[in-house]
């Protein structure tokens, strides 16, 4: 039996996955959005969403 407790929280496409996964410039700007609640700037959309993409395909 799998002890899930210990499984939560590891398929999340973290901080640190994105810093990861995206350029400087475009982490910078999503974390800006995130900490701040700033409106998603429209520049960075795609890089995230093929990052995303990419990353819950694996």
């Amino acid at each position: 039996m799998n002890n899930n407790i210990e499984d939560f929280g590891a398929n999340v496409f973290s901080l640190k996955v994105m810093e990861e996964r995206l350029s400087a410039p475009t982490f910078e700007k999503l974390k800006r959005t995130i900490d701040v609640g700033t409106e998603l700037d429209a520049s960075i959309a795609d890089e995230v969403a093929e990052a995303m993409k990419e990353w819950a395909m694996e």
